[in-house]
C-alpha cells in the first residue's frame, strides 16, 4: 500500500492514477488556503472586536470623569456639571462625525485629511464604522478633560460651543498630525522624522490628555477664577468638595478605562495571536504600576503636612495613567515605575504652579493632563526600548530613548512634538475663549455663581431660599429674571429688560476686558477713565457678597457707584444695574447738566421703580420687603466733583496741603454723612423726629437699631419700614415691624455734596461701611498716599482685614483661612473704590459735549506713587492765582443756603456736611465748603 504524507497527513494513494494524485493535492492545496483565510479573517473578527470592547471601555470613562467632577465642585453645581458631561459627549460625538473623524483620519495632506481610500468624502460618513467609534471615545475624553477645569462659573453654551470646535478642528488635527498613517509627525515604516520613525505615542499622552491639560488651562485663565477661591493676599482659600465618595469613584472608573484606553491601542496586526496578548498583558501592567507609583508618591508627600487631601493622591493616580498612555507599550516595568514616581511630582508642581499665578481649577485638570501627559511623552524620548518599538509599531527604528543608548534624537522629536500640541491647541482655544467673551456669554452672572448653577438654570434647590422658586419669578435668584414678566408687571418692563440688556453685562475676569466690555470685577488694580486713574476692589465676609460697586467713564464725566446691599443682594444688584442710567436721564434732561435735583430726582426715581418691582412679586417672595441697601455715588464732571449718598456708604477726600514745617501732608475731608444711629447726632435727631413712636430706636445686639431692625436712617430698599403695605402677610412675622409704626422710618433722600476741585485734591475713596469700621478717614487717606496706584484698594482691604484680627485677638492668616459666612463673625463685606483725579484730563474735558454716552464701564463684583512733583509743590507754595478767591466768593455766593464758608479744617479731617437745600448746577460751579 502506497501512502503520501502532506503538512503531517497520511493519504492512501493506492491504484491511483497520477492525475488522480495531483487532483487531489490541488483540493488539499485549497483546502488550507480556505483554512488560512478563515484564521486571518478570525484574527481580524478578534482586533475589531477587541477595538469596540476598548472603545466601550474608553467610553465608561464619560462616567468616570462625571463622578469626579460631581465629587469635586460644591453641591450647588452637581446637577450642572452631570448636564455639561452628557451634553458634550453629545456635541462631540456630532462634531466628530461631521467634521473630525475626516480630518483626523482621513486621507488628504500631512496636517489634516478629507477622503478615504477610495476617494469618497470622509465627513459625515460611518464607512469605518469600528474605527470611527474607537476613535471618537479618545476624542470624547480629549473634549471633557476641559468640564472641570472651568467648572463652577462657565455659562452652559459657552462651554458647548468650544467642545464643538475642539471636537470637529482642534483635536482632530493633532490626531492627524501624529496618528494618521500620513501624519507629519506619525510613526511609520514609511515616515521619517529627524533619524526617528516619528513620535511615540501610542494612546495619546500627548494627542488626548496634553489637549485637554491645555484646553483646561488656557481656559481657566481668561474665564478666571471662582468667587472667593483666592483671599486678598492671592492664597487659595479651600473650598468643601461635594463627596470624596464620588471622586474615588470616579478615580476607579477612570483607571478601569485607561486599560481599554493604553490596552486597545495596541495592534493586532501583523503579530502572532500569543504575541499580542502577551503585549496587551504588558501594557496593562506598566498603566498599572505606574498609576500605583504616582498616588503612593503624592500620598507620602502629602501625608507629611499631616492633612492629605484626598483628591490630591486621586488625582496623582490619573497623572500616572496618563503618563503611561505614551510609554506603557514601549518601556520595561521598572522605567514604569520611575515614570509613576515622577508623575505624581509633575502634579504637584502643576498644583504649585496653578496656587502661585492664582489659576482656579477646580479639578485639577491642568496638572493632572498637561503636567503629567508632557511627562509622559518625553519619558518614552527617555525610556522606550528598541524591542518596544518593534513590538508596538512593527518597524525596527533608527533611534529610541536616551538612556538605553538610542541617542537624543527622539527625544527632540517628543519634544517638538508636544511644543506643536501646546501652540496649536492654546492659540485656537485662546481665540474662541476670547471670541465667547467678547459677546459676553462665557462666564456666569456673579448672583448666579453664588447661587449656584443648580438653581440658576437646572431647577436645583437652594435650601437657604424662602420661597417657592416656581412660584416666584422675583425673588432670589430669578429677581432680575425677565421670564414671565409681561404678564406680571407691565407697568416695569420696559425698565426690568433696560436693566438685564445682555450687551450691559459683563462676565468677571474674562477676556471681554480686551473688547472694552462691561464685565462684573471683584478687583481691578489700577484702569483709566478720561478723568484719571481708579483701583477697585472687594471682599466677601457673607456667604454670598451682597455689595456691588460699579465705574462709568466717558468724556462728560466719571461715575462711581458703592453699594453696600444687607439682608440680601437684590437691592444692590439692582442700583448697580439703575442707579446709573437714572442719573444719566436725568442729566440729559437738564442738557447734560448735573445738579442737585438731578441727583436727587435719579434717587427717587430708582427708589420707586424699585418699590414697584417688590409691589409685584410680593405675595410670591414677600422677604425681598426686607432688603435693602446703603449708597454712596461720585460723579466728576468738568470742575467739580459731587457726592450723594444714603446709609452709612462714606465718600473721603484725600487732600495733599503744605504743612506747617513745609512739607507735604495729606488730609482727609468727609464729603458723605454717615445716617446711621451710632452717631448720637443721628440718633437724637431721628428719636425727635418720630416721638410719637417710644420704640423707635431700640439698643439691640450692641448697636441702635430702627424698630430693633437696620442701624441706618437712610436707604434704598427696607420697604417694611417704610409702608404698611409691605409690613403685613405674608412677610414673616420675624420681619414685621411691631406696633406702633408709623411709617416711613427710613428714607433714600441722598446727602449731596459738591465740591469745586483744586490742584490739591488728589484722590476720593468710595467705600462701604465695612472699611471705615476699622481704619479711620485720616488712616485711609494715608495709606493711599503712601503706596502705589496699582493695587491700592486691595491694601486698604488688607489694612482693615489686619485691624479686624487685632481686634478680635486672632492671627491674620488665620481669618484670611476662614471661609465665606464665617469671616463675618469678625468683619463685614468691604469694597473700596479709590479715584485719583487727572487735573489735566478735567480741564480738557470741563467743556466737553455732555452726552454722557459711556466708554468705560466697570461693575463689580509702570506703578506711580502719589507724591507732587516740583511744579506741584511750587504751585502749592505760591500765593492763589490771580482770581481763584474772586471765583470762589462768586460760587459760594451763588449756592445760596448750600453751605457756609468755615476757615479750618477739623484735625482728625471728619467733617459734617449740612444738607443741602437749594438748587445748585456745574455750570454755575457751585462750590460746597465745610461746617463743623
Amino acid at each position: 500500500m502506497a501512502t503520501v504524507v502532506y503538512n503531517g497527513t497520511s493519504y492512501n494513494i493506492t491504484n491511483a492514477t497520477l492525475s488522480e494524485v495531483q487532483a487531489r493535492i490541488v483540493a488539499l492545496n485549497q483546502s488550507v488556503a480556505s483554512m488560512q483565510t478563515e484564521v486571518q479573517n478570525s484574527v481580524m473578527l478578534t482586533a475589531e472586536i477587541w477595538r469596540i470592547t476598548a472603545g466601550v471601555f474608553v467610553f465608561l470613562m464619560q462616567l468616570g470623569f462625571s463622578l469626579l467632577e460631581a465629587g469635586t465642585v460644591r453641591f450647588k453645581n452637581t446637577r450642572n456639571i452631570m448636564i455639561k458631561n452628557v451634553l458634550d459627549t453629545c456635541v462631540s460625538a456630532i462634531a466628530f462625525w461631521l467634521l473630525g473623524y475626516g480630518i483626523g483620519f482621513g486621507e488628504g495632506s500631512k496636517v489634516f485629511g478629507w477622503k478615504y481610500d477610495d476617494g469618497s468624502i470622509a465627513y459625515a460618513s460611518g464607512q469605518n464604522g469600528v474605527d470611527w467609534f474607537f476613535q471618537f471615545t479618545f476624542c470624547a475624553t480629549s473634549a471633557t478633560i476641559i468640564a472641570g477645569a472651568v467648572a463652577e462659573r462657565t455659562h452652559l453654551w459657552a462651554y458647548l460651543t468650544f467642545n464643538f470646535f475642539l471636537s470637529a478642528l482642534i483635536y482632530p488635527v493633532i490626531a492627524h498630525v501624529i496618528w494618521s498613517q500620513g501624519g507629519l509627525l506619525a510613526a511609520s515604516q514609511t515616515n521619517t522624522v529627524l533619524n526617528t520613525i516619528g513620535v511615540l505615542d501610542n494612546a495619546g499622552s500627548m494627542v488626548v490628555h496634553v489637549t485637554g491639560g491645555v484646553t483646561s488651562l488656557v481656559g481657566a485663565i481668561l474665564v478666571g477664577p471662582r468667587i472667593g477661591r483666592f483671599d486678598i493676599d492671592g492664597k487659595v482659600v479651600p473650598f468643601k468638595c461635594h463627596s470624596v465618595v464620588f471622586i474615588a469613584a470616579g478615580t476607579i472608573i477612570l483607571w478601569v478605562g485607561f486599560y481599554g484606553f493604553n490596552g486597545g491601542s495596541v495592534s493586532l496586526v501583523g503579530q502572532p495571536p500569543l504575541q499580542w496578548v502577551q503585549e496587551v498583558a504588558r501594557v496593562c501592567v506598566n498603566t498599572t504600576i505606574s498609576a500605583s507609583f504616582s498616588g503612593v508618591t503624592v500620598w507620602t508627600l502629602t501625608y507629611r503636612r499631616r492633612e492629605p487631601v484626598p483628591e490630591d493622591t486621586f488625582n496623582a493616580v490619573i497623572g500616572g495613567l496618563v503618563a503611561a498612555c505614551a510609554t506603557s507599550s514601549v518601556v520595561e516595568p521598572y522605567a514604569a515605575a520611575i515614570i509613576g514616581v515622577v508623575a505624581g511630582l509633575m502634579y504637584l508642581l502643576g498644583c504649585w504652579l496653578m496656587f502661585r499665578y492664582q489659576i482656579d481649577d477646580p479639578v485639577q485638570a491642568a496638572p493632572t493632563h498637561l503636567f503629567c501627559g508632557s511627562w509622559g511623552g518625553i519619558a518614552a524620548g527617555l525610556f522606550a526600548t528598541k524591542d518596544g518599538i518593534v513590538s508596538t509599531y512593527g518597524v525596527v527604528p533608527n533611534s529610541w530613548g536616551l538612556f538605553y543608548g538610542g541617542g537624543g534624537w527622539q527625544l527632540l522629536v517628543q519634544i517638538l512634538a508636544l511644543l506643536l500640541v501646546y501652540a496649536w491647541v492654546g492659540v485656537t482655544t485662546y481665540v474662541l475663549f476670547v471670541f465667547l467673551g467678547a459677546f459676553g456669554v462665557l462666564r456666569v452672572k456673579r448672583q448666579e455663581e453664588e447661587v449656584g448653577l443648580d438653581v440658576a438654570f437646572h431647577g436645583g434647590e437652594d435650601e437657604g431660599e424662602e420661597f417657592d422658586m416656581e412660584d416666584s419669578q422675583y425673588g432670589g435668584r430669578r429677581f432680575l429674571s425677565t421670564r414671565s414678566m409681561h404678564h406680571r408687571m407691565p407697568g416695569v418692563l420696559e425698565t426690568i429688560v433696560r436693566m438685564l440688556n445682555p450687551k450691559r453685562w459683563g462676565r468677571p475676569g474674562g477676556p471681554a476686558e480686551a473688547f472694552g466690555q462691561k464685565r462684573d470685577v471683584w478687583h481691578r488694580a489700577l484702569d483709566s477713565t478720561p478723568y484719571g486713574q481708579f483701583s477697585l476692589a472687594m471682599y466677601e465676609a457673607n456667604y454670598v457678597m451682597e455689595d456691588t460697586a460699579e465705574v462709568e467713564g466717558s468724556s462728560s464725566g466719571v461715575y462711581i457707584g458703592v453699594h453696600d446691599g444687607h439682608g440680601g443682594t437684590e437691592t444692590s444688584e439692582f442700583l448697580k444695574e439703575n442707579l446709573y442710567f437714572n442719573l444719566k436721564a436725568q442729566f440729559m434732561h437738564q442738557g447734560g447738566q448735573v445738579s442737585a435735583e438731578a441727583v436727587r430726582g435719579a434717587f427717587h426715581e430708582t427708589e420707586t421703580t424699585f418699590t414697584q418691582v417688590v409691589r409685584q412679586s410680593f405675595e410670591a417672595s414677600p422677604h425681598l420687603a426686607t432688603v435693602g441697601s446703603c449708597s454712596v455715588v461720585a460723579v466728576v464732571t468738568g470742575n467739580a466733583l459731587w457726592v450723594a449718598n444714603v446709609g452709612d456708604c462714606r465718600a473721603v477726600l484725600g487732600q495733599v496741603r503744605k504743612g506747617d514745617d513745609n512739607s507735604l501732608e495729606c488730609r482727609a475731608l468727609q464729603l458723605s454723612v454717615d445716617h446711621n444711629l451710632s452717631f448720637a447726632s443721628i440718633r437724637e435727631k431721628f428719636i425727635e423726629e418720630h416721638a410719637d413712636m417710644p420704640d423707635a430706636v431700640v439698643e439691640k445686639r450692641g448697636g441702635f437699631r430702627v424698630k430693633g431692625k437696620v442701624t441706618v436712617t437712610r436707604s434704598f430698599g427696607d420697604l417694611y419700614l417704610k409702608s404698611h403695605e409691605f409690613n403685613r402677610e405674608p412677610l414673616f412675622s420675624r420681619f414685621r415691624v411691631p406696633e406702633p409704626f408709623h411709617p416711613p422710618l427710613l428714607s433714600c433722600e441722598p446727602n449731596i455734596a459738591v465740591r469745586l476741585l483744586s490742584p490739591h485734591d488728589s484722590f476720593v475713596i468710595l467705600a462701604s461701611d465695612g472699611l471705615f469700621e476699622f481704619i479711620s478717614n485720616q488712616e485711609a487717606v494715608d495709606i493711599v498716599a503712601s503706596s502705589p496706584r496699582k493695587d491700592i484698594a486691595r491694601q486698604l482691604i488688607r489694612a482693615a482685614l489686619r485691624r479686624a484680627a487685632e481686634r478680635r485677638e486672632i492671627r491674620y492668616q488665620d481669618l484670611l483661612r476662614m471661609s465665606s459666612g464665617q469671616r463675618r463673625e469678625y468683619h463685614d463685606d468691604i469694597t473700596v473704590v479709590v479715584f485719583f483725579f487727572n487735573h489735566e484730563a478735567r480741564n480738557k474735558h470741563a467743556k466737553s459735549n455732555m452726552t454722557w454716552n459711556h466708554d468705560i464701564s466697570f461693575k463689580g463684583g509702570k506703578d506711580a506713587r502719589l507724591a507732587l512733583n516740583a511744579a506741584a509743590a511750587a504751585d502749592l507754595a505760591s500765593p492763589s492765582k490771580p482770581g481763584t478767591n474772586e471765583a470762589l466768593a462768586a460760587l459760594s455766593s451763588a449756592s445760596g443756603s448750600l453751605a457756609r464758608t468755615t476757615s479750618s479744617v477739623p484735625e482728625d479731617g471728619v467733617l459734617e456736611m449740612e444738607e443741602m437745600t437749594g438748587p445748585a448746577r456745574t455750570n454755575s460751579r457751585t462750590f460746597l465748603t465745610w461746617s463743623k
